[in-house]
């Protein structure tokens, strides 16, 4: 009789019991004894070839990045190029440029460049010659006041406009030494100061 019962109240309970219930995973044992679920394993590929997968992409990012920079630039010759100068010269958009730490006159530094196919330096453009505004000592230019007119002229005798440069008269004198950012000193030429020498090269 009481098997008879145990056996239909397995059946009720098999009966009643929602599908969740009978579908719900047994659980398995790792190797360390532990009762885990059968979806652990699948969770753990996932997580493995989610990290794979980053990995991936980092990795193909450092190579899309490295091969763009690695492309030759094109180069526009009218705005990049920079022709052949002196030996030490230093090269900057289309001029050629020599620090000379020597200190002479205004005339012995105007001979000295000459002499090496140079003039003094001339500020052209703030913009293409950028770089002089962080020239801190005084260096010879190649400006000089004409002594008949009063004006100041570079050596090709150009005369100085205010956007090459801003003339400070601190001197009796009728040379100008650069200083920095863009500003000029007027001074006696004959005043020993190094030099800058300059060639263009277009």
């Amino acid at each position: 009789m009481s098997e008879s019962h145990n056996y239909k109240s397995k059946l009720i309970n098999d009966a009643t019991s929602t599908p969740w219930q009978k579908k719900r995973p047994t659980l398995t044992t790792n190797i360390h004894g532990e009762k885990q679920s059968p979806f652990f394993l699948a969770r753990a590929i996932a997580v493995a070839m989610g990290i794979h997968f980053i990995a991936m992409l980092m990795i193909s990012s450092v190579i899309v990045t490295n091969s763009s920079f690695n492309q030759p630039a094109s180069i526009s010759l009218n705005e990049s190029y920079c022709g052949p100068c002196p030996k030490d010269w230093i090269c900057y958009r289309n001029s050629c440029y020599q620090f000379f730490s020597e200190s002479k006159s205004w005339f012995q530094s105007q001979a000295s460049c000459i002499s090496q196919n140079a003039s003094l330096l001339k500020i052209y453009s703030k913009e293409d010659q950028d770089f002089f505004k962080l020239v801190k000592s005084f260096h010879w230019i190649g400006l000089r006041q004409n002594s008949t007119v009063g004006t100041w002229q570079w050596e090709d005798g150009s005369i100085l406009s205010p956007n090459q440069l801003t003339l400070v008269d601190v001197a009796k004198g009728s040379c100008a030494v650069y200083g920095s950012s863009f500003k000029g000193y007027t001074e006696n030429c004959s005043t020993p100061n190094t030099y800058i020498c300059m060639q263009r090269t277009v």
